[in-house]
C-alpha cells in the first residue's frame, strides 16, 4: 500500500546511525519483521526505493532506525522536520510467535541495523506480557542501535571491543542463556545468522527463525534480486526475501 508521512525528527544517534520518526498520513498497521520501501529523493536519482525494517509503529507514527552506508541512506539522513517521505508498505511476513506457548524460552537477537526488526518484536511481546531474553551486538558502543530503548526492554548487550556489555559476540551471550526447547528470533548480518545456526544445529529441540537482509530492486517480488536458497545444499529453490520472507525457518535456509 502506498503511503506517505512527514518527518517528526531525524536524529543522529551513533556512528552513522539515525532514528527517523514519521507522522503517517494513512493509518499504519504493521507487524515485526515487516519493512517499508522508501523513496529517498524527490528526483529520479536514485531511481530505486530503499527497504527499511520497521523499528516501531504506533497508530499514526512510524519509526525507522538506519545506518548511512550509501547515497540512498545519505539522502534520507538529510531529511528535516516537516519534510514529506513517500513509501510503500508494510511488506513481508512476520515472526511466527505462539503466544499460547508459555513454556518455551524466547530469545531475540539483533545485530547491526537488524536490531530495528527485533526491537519491534520485543516491544510487542512486552505488551503481551510474554517473557523473553533480548540480545544485541555490535563492533563497539557507537554502533549499538537505540541503546536507551533496548535497555528499557532489558537487553543484554555485547560489543567486540568490550566498550559496552559483554566483550565478544551475541553468540557468547546466547551460549549463556540458551535452554532446551528455546525459540530464537533474529535479524542481522549473515555471518551472525550463520554463527547462531551452528549453535542451534547441535540442539534438536531448538527452533530458529530469522528475518533476512537482502539487496532489493523492486521490493514487490518482480525483479528476483533478493532471493535466498531454501531447502538442502543439493536440492533447493530460491525464495524472495521481499515476498516469501523476510522471515524464514533458518534450518531450511542454505547458508
Amino acid at each position: 500500500m502506498k503511503n506517505s508521512g512527514k518527518v517528526v525528527f531525524n536524529k543522529k544517534t551513533g556512528e552513522g546511525l539515525y532514528h527517523l520518526r514519521l507522522a503517517v498520513k494513512k493509518r499504519f498497521k504493521a507487524k515485526p519483521a515487516q519493512f517499508i520501501n522508501v523513496k529517498v529523493s524527490d528526483t529520479v536519482v536514485p531511481l530505486l526505493r530503499r527497504p527499511f525494517s520497521i523499528f516501531s509503529a504506533e497508530k499514526k507514527e512510524l519509526d525507522l532506525v538506519y545506518k548511512v552506508i550509501g547515497e540512498g541512506t545519505r539522502l534520507l539522513s538529510e531529511k528535516k522536520k516537516g519534510d514529506a517521505v513517500d513509501f510503500i508498505g508494510p511488506q513481508g511476513n512476520t515472526y511466527p510467535v505462539d503466544l499460547k506457548d508459555k513454556k518455551s524460552k524466547l530469545i531475540i537477537i539483533g545485530g547491526g541495523t537488524g536490531a530495528a526488526s527485533v526491537h519491534f518484536l520485543a516491544n510487542e511481546l512486552k505488551k503481551s506480557k510474554r517473557k523473553f531474553t533480548l540480545i544485541q551486538g555490535a563492533r563497539n558502543k557507537r554502533l549499538i542501535v537505540a541503546e536507551k530503548e533496548f535497555k528499557k526492554l532489558g537487553c543484554l548487550l555485547a560489543t567486540e571491543d568490550g566498550s559496552l556489555g559483554t566483550r565478544g559476540y551475541v553468540t557468547d551471550v546466547l551460549k549463556k542463556v540458551l535452554e532446551p526447547n528455546a525459540v530464537i528470533y533474529a535479524c542481522g548480518p549473515e555471518p551472525m545468522i550463520k554463527a547462531v545456526k551452528r549453535i542451534t544445529e547441535k540442539m534438536d529441540d531448538v527452533k530458529f527463525y530469522a528475518s533476512f537482509e537482502a539487496y532489493m530492486g523492486c521490493g514487490i517480488g518482480a525483479c528476483i534480486s533478493c532471493v535466498i536458497p531454501v531447502g538442502v545444499a543439493d536440492n533447493f529453490v530460491y525464495k524472495r526475501v521481499c515476498k516469501e520472507g523476510t522471515v524464514f525457518d533458518v534450518s531450511e535456509v542454505v547458508i
